[in-house]
């Protein structure tokens, strides 16, 4: 089963640092867009993901998750 990343492509800094790690441990994944030019991510069934309606968030069968990316410059 692939793991759901909740995201707005690789135009989204944080979605495309979860996806490059993905790639990068060879796991299988699912890009599911999210509109947020329709403030899609501050509306439900998104913000039962993410309650604080930000992105990307995870789901891997049952567990869903928010990711937290923190950028060490």
């Amino acid at each position: 089963m692939a793991i759901k990343v909740h995201g707005i492509s690789i135009m989204c800094t944080s979605t495309a640092l979860v996806l490059l790690c993905l790639s990068e441990k060879g796991l299988e994944y699912e890009l599911v867009p999210v509109e947020m030019s329709k403030g899609a991510h501050k509306q439900q069934p998104y913000l039962s993901l993410n309650p604080f309606g930000q992105m990307p968030a995870f789901e891997d069968g049952d567990i869903s998750l928010l990711i937290i990316c923190v950028f060490d410059c």
